[in-house]
Protein backbone atom coordinates (compact mmCIF):
# COMPACT_ATOMS: atom_id res chain seq x y z
CA UNK A 1 0.00 0.00 0.00
CA UNK A 2 1.28 3.50 -1.27
CA UNK A 3 1.93 5.66 1.36
CA UNK A 4 1.83 9.79 0.96
CA UNK A 5 3.68 12.50 2.59
CA UNK A 6 0.87 15.05 2.50
CA UNK A 7 -3.05 14.04 2.26
CA UNK A 8 -3.50 17.13 -0.30
CA UNK A 9 -1.40 19.63 -2.56
CA UNK A 10 -2.73 22.89 -3.10
CA UNK A 11 -2.00 24.77 -6.06
CA UNK A 12 -3.26 27.99 -6.58
CA UNK A 13 -2.38 32.05 -7.98
CA UNK A 14 -1.39 34.41 -4.96
CA UNK A 15 -4.12 36.78 -6.05
CA UNK A 16 -6.42 33.74 -4.64
CA UNK A 17 -5.12 32.68 -1.86
CA UNK A 18 -7.65 34.44 0.75
CA UNK A 19 -9.97 30.99 -0.46
CA UNK A 20 -6.88 28.64 -0.46
CA UNK A 21 -5.49 29.54 3.19
CA UNK A 22 -9.57 29.05 4.48
CA UNK A 23 -9.12 25.39 3.16
CA UNK A 24 -5.75 24.97 4.04
CA UNK A 25 -6.38 26.08 7.78
CA UNK A 26 -9.42 23.53 7.76
CA UNK A 27 -7.31 21.00 7.02
CA UNK A 28 -3.90 21.32 9.21
CA UNK A 29 -5.97 22.36 12.15
CA UNK A 30 -7.81 19.02 11.89
CA UNK A 31 -4.42 16.58 11.37
CA UNK A 32 -4.80 16.68 7.67
CA UNK A 33 -1.55 16.97 6.20
CA UNK A 34 -0.93 19.87 3.75
CA UNK A 35 1.25 20.73 1.46
CA UNK A 36 0.97 24.79 1.53
CA UNK A 37 3.63 27.40 0.48
CA UNK A 38 3.45 29.56 3.55
CA UNK A 39 3.45 25.88 5.52
CA UNK A 40 6.54 24.82 3.87
CA UNK A 41 8.88 27.93 3.97
CA UNK A 42 11.61 26.56 5.85
CA UNK A 43 11.60 23.40 3.23
CA UNK A 44 11.69 25.16 0.38
CA UNK A 45 14.24 28.08 1.08
CA UNK A 46 17.36 27.16 -0.94
CA UNK A 47 15.73 24.23 -3.26
CA UNK A 48 15.54 23.75 -6.71
CA UNK A 49 12.04 24.98 -6.41
CA UNK A 50 11.40 23.62 -10.50
CA UNK A 51 12.55 20.02 -9.77
CA UNK A 52 10.70 20.23 -6.26
CA UNK A 53 7.37 21.34 -6.85
CA UNK A 54 7.47 18.77 -9.74
CA UNK A 55 8.33 16.11 -7.33
CA UNK A 56 5.34 16.83 -4.79
CA UNK A 57 2.78 17.82 -7.19
CA UNK A 58 3.65 14.39 -9.28
CA UNK A 59 4.53 11.75 -6.35
CA UNK A 60 3.93 13.34 -2.68
CA UNK A 61 0.10 13.83 -2.07
CA UNK A 62 -2.65 11.61 -2.17
CA UNK A 63 -4.65 14.45 -4.01
CA UNK A 64 -4.07 18.12 -5.36
CA UNK A 65 -6.41 20.25 -5.36
CA UNK A 66 -5.79 23.44 -8.03
CA UNK A 67 -7.68 26.45 -7.33
CA UNK A 68 -8.47 27.59 -11.45
CA UNK A 69 -9.09 30.67 -12.20
CA UNK A 70 -7.89 33.73 -15.00
CA UNK A 71 -5.06 34.55 -12.69
CA UNK A 72 -4.30 30.17 -12.11
CA UNK A 73 -4.23 30.48 -16.35
CA UNK A 74 -1.25 33.28 -16.13
CA UNK A 75 1.09 31.98 -13.91
CA UNK A 76 3.89 30.04 -15.02
CA UNK A 77 4.55 28.08 -11.89
CA UNK A 78 0.75 27.57 -11.39
CA UNK A 79 0.68 25.61 -14.44
CA UNK A 80 4.29 23.67 -14.01
CA UNK A 81 2.39 22.00 -10.77
CA UNK A 82 -0.82 20.94 -12.91
CA UNK A 83 1.74 19.79 -15.29
CA UNK A 84 3.31 17.58 -12.65
CA UNK A 85 -0.28 16.58 -11.10
CA UNK A 86 -1.33 15.73 -15.02
CA UNK A 87 1.19 13.59 -15.59
CA UNK A 88 0.80 11.74 -12.27
CA UNK A 89 -2.90 11.36 -13.20
CA UNK A 90 -2.22 10.42 -16.45
CA UNK A 91 -0.12 7.45 -15.11
CA UNK A 92 -2.29 6.02 -12.73
CA UNK A 93 -5.36 6.67 -14.55
CA UNK A 94 -7.39 7.40 -11.46
CA UNK A 95 -9.01 10.62 -9.48
CA UNK A 96 -6.13 12.53 -8.42
CA UNK A 97 -6.97 16.33 -9.39
CA UNK A 98 -9.58 17.64 -7.76
CA UNK A 99 -10.41 20.94 -9.65
CA UNK A 100 -12.16 24.39 -7.55
CA UNK A 101 -13.46 26.89 -9.94
CA UNK A 102 -13.35 30.13 -9.11
CA UNK A 103 -14.82 31.60 -12.71
CA UNK A 104 -15.56 30.07 -15.74
CA UNK A 105 -11.73 30.48 -17.50
CA UNK A 106 -10.45 27.75 -19.44
CA UNK A 107 -7.18 26.14 -18.51
CA UNK A 108 -5.52 23.81 -20.76
CA UNK A 109 -5.18 20.45 -19.49
CA UNK A 110 -8.69 19.96 -17.65
CA UNK A 111 -11.25 18.58 -19.35
CA UNK A 112 -14.80 20.30 -19.76
CA UNK A 113 -16.09 16.59 -18.86
CA UNK A 114 -13.85 16.77 -15.37
CA UNK A 115 -16.20 16.92 -12.28
CA UNK A 116 -15.42 20.37 -9.94
CA UNK A 117 -16.51 22.17 -7.32
CA UNK A 118 -17.97 25.80 -7.91
CA UNK A 119 -16.78 28.34 -5.27
CA UNK A 120 -19.54 31.24 -6.58
CA UNK A 121 -22.37 27.87 -5.01
CA UNK A 122 -20.76 26.35 -2.55
CA UNK A 123 -18.67 27.36 1.04
CA UNK A 124 -15.20 26.36 1.54
CA UNK A 125 -16.21 24.47 4.36
CA UNK A 126 -18.44 22.92 2.01
CA UNK A 127 -15.44 21.85 -0.44
CA UNK A 128 -13.53 20.73 2.81
CA UNK A 129 -16.36 18.25 3.71
CA UNK A 130 -16.05 16.88 -0.01
CA UNK A 131 -12.27 17.22 0.18
CA UNK A 132 -12.47 14.79 3.55
CA UNK A 133 -15.07 12.28 2.27
CA UNK A 134 -12.93 11.83 -0.52
CA UNK A 135 -10.01 11.26 1.98
CA UNK A 136 -11.59 8.88 4.14
CA UNK A 137 -12.68 6.72 1.26
CA UNK A 138 -9.14 6.04 0.11
CA UNK A 139 -7.72 3.19 0.60
CA UNK A 140 -4.18 4.56 0.35
CA UNK A 141 -4.53 7.33 2.40
CA UNK A 142 -2.40 6.85 5.19
CA UNK A 143 -1.68 10.41 6.77
CA UNK A 144 -5.38 11.71 7.55
CA UNK A 145 -6.51 12.27 11.25
CA UNK A 146 -7.69 9.35 13.38
CA UNK A 147 -11.41 9.02 12.87
CA UNK A 148 -11.78 9.60 16.71
CA UNK A 149 -10.28 13.13 16.14
CA UNK A 150 -12.99 15.40 15.93
CA UNK A 151 -13.13 18.28 13.28
CA UNK A 152 -12.81 22.37 14.25
CA UNK A 153 -15.80 23.59 13.66
CA UNK A 154 -17.36 27.27 12.91
CA UNK A 155 -19.87 27.50 15.57
CA UNK A 156 -21.27 30.94 14.34
CA UNK A 157 -22.86 28.95 10.84
CA UNK A 158 -26.82 28.55 10.85
CA UNK A 159 -28.69 26.11 9.11
CA UNK A 160 -31.74 25.63 7.28
CA UNK A 161 -33.17 22.29 6.73
CA UNK A 162 -35.49 21.03 3.15
CA UNK A 163 -36.94 17.35 2.76
CA UNK A 164 -37.52 16.61 -0.10
CA UNK A 165 -41.31 14.32 -0.60
CA UNK A 166 -38.99 11.04 -1.18
CA UNK A 167 -37.90 11.35 2.60
CA UNK A 168 -34.42 12.42 1.72
CA UNK A 169 -33.03 15.43 3.66
CA UNK A 170 -31.02 18.31 2.63
CA UNK A 171 -29.26 20.71 5.49
CA UNK A 172 -27.66 24.10 4.16
CA UNK A 173 -25.99 27.01 5.71
CA UNK A 174 -28.38 29.94 5.62
CA UNK A 175 -27.17 33.24 4.84
CA UNK A 176 -29.92 35.26 5.57
CA UNK A 177 -34.15 34.28 6.08
CA UNK A 178 -37.25 36.88 5.18
CA UNK A 179 -40.30 35.12 5.84
CA UNK A 180 -43.72 37.16 6.45
CA UNK A 181 -46.93 35.54 7.03
CA UNK A 182 -47.43 33.26 3.97
CA UNK A 183 -43.95 33.26 2.16
CA UNK A 184 -40.18 33.05 2.97
CA UNK A 185 -37.36 33.72 1.08
CA UNK A 186 -34.19 31.73 2.36
CA UNK A 187 -30.54 32.54 1.54
CA UNK A 188 -28.46 29.38 0.94
CA UNK A 189 -25.06 28.09 0.99
CA UNK A 190 -25.09 25.29 -0.21
CA UNK A 191 -21.93 22.96 0.78
CA UNK A 192 -21.75 19.93 -1.48
CA UNK A 193 -22.84 18.47 -5.00
CA UNK A 194 -25.67 16.71 -3.65
CA UNK A 195 -27.17 19.81 -2.54
CA UNK A 196 -26.36 22.17 -5.68
CA UNK A 197 -28.28 19.05 -7.64
CA UNK A 198 -31.54 19.25 -5.66
CA UNK A 199 -31.43 22.80 -5.91
CA UNK A 200 -31.11 22.62 -9.63
CA UNK A 201 -33.80 19.74 -9.71
CA UNK A 202 -35.92 21.96 -8.34
CA UNK A 203 -35.01 24.84 -10.49
CA UNK A 204 -35.83 22.73 -13.45
CA UNK A 205 -39.53 21.39 -11.91
CA UNK A 206 -40.54 25.26 -11.69
CA UNK A 207 -39.19 26.10 -15.24
CA UNK A 208 -41.27 22.89 -16.46
CA UNK A 209 -45.19 23.96 -16.78
CA UNK A 210 -46.09 20.96 -17.00
CA UNK A 211 -44.89 19.26 -14.10
CA UNK A 212 -46.83 18.87 -10.55
CA UNK A 213 -46.21 21.28 -7.93
CA UNK A 214 -43.19 19.62 -5.38
CA UNK A 215 -44.36 20.27 -1.80
CA UNK A 216 -41.01 20.44 0.44
CA UNK A 217 -40.86 20.12 4.68
CA UNK A 218 -39.03 23.24 5.64
CA UNK A 219 -37.41 24.27 8.64
CA UNK A 220 -34.86 26.60 9.96
CA UNK A 221 -34.20 27.45 14.00
CA UNK A 222 -38.06 27.03 15.75
CA UNK A 223 -39.82 26.89 12.26
CA UNK A 224 -41.49 23.72 10.59
CA UNK A 225 -44.15 24.12 7.63
CA UNK A 226 -44.59 22.32 4.59
CA UNK A 227 -44.01 24.20 1.40
CA UNK A 228 -44.35 25.21 -1.92
CA UNK A 229 -41.02 26.36 -3.99
CA UNK A 230 -42.17 29.66 -6.32
CA UNK A 231 -38.80 31.03 -7.53
CA UNK A 232 -35.19 29.42 -7.18
CA UNK A 233 -32.42 31.89 -8.61
CA UNK A 234 -28.88 31.20 -8.12
CA UNK A 235 -26.40 34.30 -7.86
CA UNK A 236 -22.61 34.39 -7.74
CA UNK A 237 -22.44 34.00 -4.12
CA UNK A 238 -25.39 32.36 -2.86
CA UNK A 239 -28.78 30.45 -4.40
CA UNK A 240 -31.68 32.32 -3.18
CA UNK A 241 -35.13 29.94 -2.60
CA UNK A 242 -38.35 31.64 -2.52
CA UNK A 243 -41.42 29.64 -0.41
CA UNK A 244 -45.38 29.86 0.18
CA UNK A 245 -46.51 27.95 2.85
CA UNK A 246 -48.60 24.73 1.94
CA UNK A 247 -51.66 25.44 4.81
CA UNK A 248 -53.56 22.29 3.18
CA UNK A 249 -50.92 19.49 4.76
CA UNK A 250 -50.51 21.40 8.30
CA UNK A 251 -54.18 21.82 9.79
CA UNK A 252 -54.37 20.29 13.02
CA UNK A 253 -57.91 17.94 12.52
CA UNK A 254 -59.71 17.42 15.37
CA UNK A 255 -60.73 14.27 14.30
CA UNK A 256 -57.17 12.91 14.49
CA UNK A 257 -57.42 13.53 18.81
CA UNK A 258 -58.49 10.07 19.62
CA UNK A 259 -58.39 8.25 22.66
CA UNK A 260 -57.15 4.79 22.32
CA UNK A 261 -57.86 2.23 24.96
CA UNK A 262 -58.38 4.90 27.92
CA UNK A 263 -54.81 6.95 26.32
CA UNK A 264 -55.78 10.49 26.01
CA UNK A 265 -54.65 12.62 23.18
CA UNK A 266 -52.11 14.26 24.78
CA UNK A 267 -50.44 11.30 26.14
CA UNK A 268 -50.37 9.80 22.74
CA UNK A 269 -48.70 12.80 21.21
CA UNK A 270 -46.16 12.88 23.94
CA UNK A 271 -45.47 9.07 23.27
CA UNK A 272 -45.11 10.54 19.79
CA UNK A 273 -42.65 13.27 21.27
CA UNK A 274 -40.31 10.85 22.87
CA UNK A 275 -40.16 8.24 19.82
CA UNK A 276 -38.76 11.54 18.01
CA UNK A 277 -36.67 13.01 20.64
CA UNK A 278 -35.59 9.47 22.70
CA UNK A 279 -36.27 6.93 19.98
CA UNK A 280 -38.63 5.06 22.25
CA UNK A 281 -40.59 1.98 20.61
CA UNK A 282 -44.04 1.23 22.70
CA UNK A 283 -42.26 -2.24 23.49
CA UNK A 284 -40.21 0.96 25.83
CA UNK A 285 -43.18 2.65 27.12
CA UNK A 286 -44.39 2.73 30.77
CA UNK A 287 -45.93 -1.05 30.50
CA UNK A 288 -49.05 0.19 32.72
CA UNK A 289 -49.97 2.49 29.53
CA UNK A 290 -49.56 -0.58 27.35
CA UNK A 291 -52.92 -2.33 25.76
CA UNK A 292 -52.97 -6.40 26.31
CA UNK A 293 -54.93 -7.15 22.78
CA UNK A 294 -52.75 -6.92 19.89
CA UNK A 295 -55.48 -5.56 18.06
CA UNK A 296 -55.63 -2.32 20.55
CA UNK A 297 -51.52 -2.51 20.37
CA UNK A 298 -51.69 -1.95 16.81
CA UNK A 299 -54.38 1.09 16.62
CA UNK A 300 -52.02 2.77 19.91
CA UNK A 301 -48.92 1.83 17.40
CA UNK A 302 -50.75 3.68 14.57
CA UNK A 303 -52.13 6.97 16.28
CA UNK A 304 -48.12 7.12 17.83
CA UNK A 305 -47.09 7.25 14.41
CA UNK A 306 -49.17 9.95 13.39
CA UNK A 307 -52.17 8.72 11.65
CA UNK A 308 -54.20 11.22 10.08
CA UNK A 309 -57.94 10.87 9.31
CA UNK A 310 -57.21 12.88 5.44
CA UNK A 311 -56.25 10.37 3.35
CA UNK A 312 -55.32 12.90 0.19
CA UNK A 313 -52.96 15.08 2.68
CA UNK A 314 -51.01 12.60 5.13
CA UNK A 315 -49.40 13.99 7.67
CA UNK A 316 -45.64 13.15 8.27
CA UNK A 317 -45.11 9.53 10.00
CA UNK A 318 -42.89 8.86 12.72
CA UNK A 319 -41.74 5.20 12.70
CA UNK A 320 -38.01 6.16 14.64
CA UNK A 321 -36.39 9.00 15.56
CA UNK A 322 -33.82 10.37 12.96
CA UNK A 323 -31.18 11.35 15.70
CA UNK A 324 -29.22 7.98 16.17
CA UNK A 325 -28.36 7.47 12.39
CA UNK A 326 -27.82 11.27 11.65
CA UNK A 327 -24.84 11.00 14.39
CA UNK A 328 -23.53 7.52 12.91
CA UNK A 329 -22.59 10.40 9.88
CA UNK A 330 -21.83 13.41 12.19
CA UNK A 331 -20.02 12.15 15.06
CA UNK A 332 -16.74 13.87 14.13
CA UNK A 333 -18.76 17.05 14.20
CA UNK A 334 -20.82 17.15 17.24
CA UNK A 335 -21.92 20.95 16.95
CA UNK A 336 -23.04 20.54 13.55
CA UNK A 337 -24.63 17.21 14.71
CA UNK A 338 -26.20 19.25 17.57
CA UNK A 339 -27.44 22.05 15.38
CA UNK A 340 -28.93 18.91 12.84
CA UNK A 341 -30.68 16.91 15.03
CA UNK A 342 -32.25 19.97 16.52
CA UNK A 343 -33.62 21.21 13.02
CA UNK A 344 -34.88 17.64 12.19
CA UNK A 345 -36.91 17.27 15.61
CA UNK A 346 -38.49 20.56 15.11
CA UNK A 347 -39.46 19.39 11.57
CA UNK A 348 -40.79 16.42 12.95
CA UNK A 349 -42.40 17.41 15.89
CA UNK A 350 -44.30 19.78 14.41
CA UNK A 351 -44.91 18.47 11.15
CA UNK A 352 -46.41 15.36 12.86
CA UNK A 353 -48.65 17.66 14.49
CA UNK A 354 -47.47 16.55 18.05
CA UNK A 355 -46.81 20.26 18.64
CA UNK A 356 -47.82 23.66 17.47
CA UNK A 357 -45.04 25.49 18.93
CA UNK A 358 -41.69 24.44 20.39
CA UNK A 359 -40.50 26.37 23.55
CA UNK A 360 -37.17 24.82 24.63
CA UNK A 361 -35.16 22.11 22.80
CA UNK A 362 -32.12 21.51 24.40
CA UNK A 363 -29.37 19.05 23.24
CA UNK A 364 -26.59 18.04 25.22
CA UNK A 365 -23.97 15.02 24.77
CA UNK A 366 -22.84 13.13 26.88
CA UNK A 367 -20.16 10.51 25.68
CA UNK A 368 -20.05 9.27 22.67
CA UNK A 369 -23.07 6.68 22.90
CA UNK A 370 -25.84 9.43 24.43
CA UNK A 371 -27.43 12.22 23.88
CA UNK A 372 -29.40 14.23 26.52
CA UNK A 373 -32.55 16.34 25.61
CA UNK A 374 -34.80 18.45 27.29
CA UNK A 375 -37.84 19.46 25.42
CA UNK A 376 -40.93 21.71 26.46
CA UNK A 377 -43.72 22.58 23.85
CA UNK A 378 -47.40 23.14 23.48
CA UNK A 379 -49.78 21.52 21.68
CA UNK A 380 -52.31 23.28 19.48
CA UNK A 381 -55.77 24.28 21.18
CA UNK A 382 -59.14 22.61 20.37
CA UNK A 383 -61.36 24.43 22.74
CA UNK A 384 -61.99 27.80 23.51
CA UNK A 385 -62.85 27.69 26.89
CA UNK A 386 -59.59 24.92 27.51
CA UNK A 387 -55.96 26.46 27.55
CA UNK A 388 -53.52 24.34 25.65
CA UNK A 389 -51.81 21.45 27.07
CA UNK A 390 -47.76 21.29 27.24
CA UNK A 391 -45.60 18.74 26.78
CA UNK A 392 -42.50 18.45 28.75
CA UNK A 393 -39.85 15.81 29.64
CA UNK A 394 -36.08 14.97 29.84
CA UNK A 395 -34.49 11.78 29.12
CA UNK A 396 -31.73 10.31 27.11
CA UNK A 397 -31.65 9.23 23.35
CA UNK A 398 -29.00 6.33 22.49
CA UNK A 399 -26.87 6.97 19.51
CA UNK A 400 -25.54 3.15 19.18
CA UNK A 401 -27.39 1.62 15.86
Amino acid sequence: MREYEYDVALSFAGEDRQHVEALAELLENNGYKVFYDKYERAQLWGKNLYTHLSSIYKDKARYCVPFLSEHYARKLWANHELESAQARAFEENEEYILPVRLDDTEIPGILGTVGYLDLHSMSIEGIYQALIEKLSDSPSQQTTAPSTSPIVEDTSIEFSLLGSEDGKLYFFPLQEVRRDSSEMSLELLPESPENVAFLRTLQDKLSNRFSNSNTLACAYREYASWVTPQDIVETSSHWEIRLSSDTRRHNYDFFDETTVNGIPPDQIAKMRARRILLDEKLEDVNPALIPNDVFSQSMLETYIRGMSSSSHEPRLQVTESAIPKLYQQLRQTPERFKKYARLVSILHLKLSNTVENVLQLDLELLGPTQLQVRFKGIRPKFYSNIPASTIEFEGICPLLV
